[in-house]
């Protein structure tokens, strides 16, 4: 793992804190899996790209693409093939939109996890019609669509949040 560790943070204090933020999205991930059940079919809050903004606001690209990995085989273990295959497809397409915008951009927190959310309302859609081999799929967009710009506000305004807490956890990356 240290291929992917920040300069000036030791070892040992990259994989206690790789693993916490591991530990907090897989417990995010369980949670909000209970909240989609009031929710319409496959609409998730996504709770745990609040761990993703902050890996990539705090650590670097390569820590927040490893955490996206380690999510997605949370989800195989926890849900199957599938689940995961959507886990990380949207989760790649979210985490360059929010690369994008965070390293580039002065956009606020919500309007970048809007932005992401919808990359990976996107990349799911792209996935099942890869998997489902229909473009019918496409027709849930305009659902998905509302339903990642609310989640994308809900998650953005608890970034901002608690990301004083996470900042103190988490030692500030060296640019």
């Amino acid at each position: 793992m240290s291929i992917f560790k920040p300069q000036g943070i030791s070892p040992a204090r990259y994989t206690a804190v790789m693993g916490m933020l591991a530990g907090i999205s897989a417990v995010l991930n369980f949670i909000e899996g209970i909240f989609s059940a009031f929710l319409p079919a496959g609409i998730r809050i996504g709770l745990s790209n609040i761990v993703i903004m902050s890996a990539i606001l705090c650590l670097n690209l390569p820590s927040a693409f490893l955490l996206i990995v380690f999510k997605a085989a949370f989800v195989f273990i926890t849900r199957g093939t599938v689940a995961a295959i959507m886990s990380l497809s949207g989760g790649v397409a979210a985490f360059i939109v929010l690369a994008l915008l965070f390293r580039k951009t002065l956009s606020s927190y919500i309007l970048t996890s809007v932005c992401g959310a919808l990359a990976h309302s996107l990349g799911q859609l792209a996935a099942a019609r890869i998997i489902i081999g229909n473009s019918a799929v496409f027709g849930y967009a305009p659902i998905l669509g509302i339903c990642s710009f609310a989640a994308g506000i809900c998650t953005g305004i608890v970034l901002k949040a608690v990301f004083p807490q996470i900042r103190c956890i988490i030692p500030k990356k060296e640019e």
